[in-house]
C-alpha cells in the first residue's frame, strides 16, 4: 500500500524486504489456511474486497499488482541500521546502502523470529514457522509456545498419519488464544493426538531427540525428529530508539488460568 501510494505520488523509492515474496505475517502462514481480509482502498487499484480467503490467493492478488504496476520491491534485503548524514539518511541493508531523505517504516509486529537460545538449537531440524503440515507425517515433531500459531501448528500436525507431537509452553496456561483454537486444543488432548507440557522450557535440542525441563523441575527426553519454534519475534527495538523513534510497551491485565 505505502508503495502504491509513492507511485501515485510521483514520488522516486525503492521498497526493501526481509522475505522472499511479499505477505509479512501472512507469508509464513501455514500452506492453504485461510486469511481473514475486509475490504481496503489501495492507492491506484481502488477498491478491494476480499473475506476469507486462502494464503496462497492473497499474495496471489498482491504480486499481480506488484508486477502491473512495477513496483521496485528488492526481495531478500534486510534492514541492518539507518544512519543521519548531512543530506537525509544513509540506509544500511544485507546487500547496500542507500542514500534517502525520507524512511518509511512498515516493519509490523512481528519482526525477527525469537530464539530459544539453547544448545543444539542452530541445527537443521529446528524452524520457525509451518510452511506444510505434511511434510512432518510419521515424525516426532515439537512444538514450543503458547500462541495460536503454536496451537494451530500443534494441531494441524498431530492430524498427519503416524505423526507424535508435543507442545511445550513455558507459562502454566494457554491465555491468549482464540476460542476455535482453544476448543480444538482440548480435543486434540482428550482424543490423544498430542501431549501438552506446561510450564516446560527445552533446555536442549539433539540430533534425535530433545531435553525438557518439566514443571516439576524433572528433565525428561523425548525422541524428536523435528522441532517448531512460535515463540513471537523481537523487534529491532534497540536500533529504532537510536534513530529517535520512541517504542512503548503496553501491558493487558494477566488472563484468567485456562487449561
Amino acid at each position: 500500500s505505502a508503495s502504491l501510494a509513492a507511485k501515485e505520488q510521483g514520488l522516486k523509492y525503492i521498497t526493501i524486504e526481509q522475505e522472499e515474496s511479499l505477505g509479512g505475517a501472512i507469508f509464513k502462514y501455514p500452506r492453504n489456511k485461510v486469511a481473514m481480509t475486509q475490504p481496503v482502498h489501495l492507492p491506484i487499484v481502488g477498491l478491494v474486497e476480499m473475506y476469507d480467503i486462502s494464503k496462497e490467493e492473497l499474495i496471489g492478488f498482491w504480486l499481480r499488482i506488484m508486477q502491473e504496476q512495477v513496483i521496485p520491491v528488492r526481495f531478500n534485503e534486510r534492514m541492518e541500521t539507518i544512519s543521519k548524514t548531512e543530506h537525509g539518511y544513509a540506509v544500511k541493508t544485507s546487500k547496500s546502502t542507500y542514500e534517502t531523505s525520507n524512511i518509511l517504516l512498515a516493519i509490523g509486529r512481528q519482526g525477527t523470529p525469537r530464539k530459544l537460545n539453547v544448545p543444539g538449537e542452530d541445527q537443521a531440524k529446528v524452524i520457525y514457522r509451518l510452511i506444510d503440515p505434511e511434510q512432518f507425517r510419521g515424525n516426532h515433531v515439537l512444538v514450543v509456545g503458547g500462541g495460536d500459531s503454536a496451537i494451530e501448528a500443534a494441531i494441524t500436525i498431530s492430524e498427519q498419519i503416524g505423526s507424535i507431537v508435543t507442545l511445550s509452553y513455558r507459562s502454566e496456561a494457554f491465555g491468549r488464544i482464540k476460542p476455535k483454537n482453544r476448543e480444538k486444543l482440548e480435543v486434540a488432548i482428550t482424543n490423544q493426538k498430542l501431549r501438552v507440557e506446561l510450564q516446560s522450557n527445552v533446555k536442549e535440542i539433539l540430533p534425535e531427540s530433545v531435553k525438557l525441563e518439566l514443571a516439576t523441575k524433572e528433565i525428561i527426553e523425548i525422541p524428536n525428529e523435528s522441532v517448531i519454534i512460535c515463540a513471537g519475534g523481537v523487534l529491532p527495538t534497540p536500533m529504532l530508539k537510536e534513530i529517535g523513534v520512541m517504542v512503548e510497551t503496553h501491558y493487558g491485565t494477566k488472563p484468567a488460568a485456562v487449561r
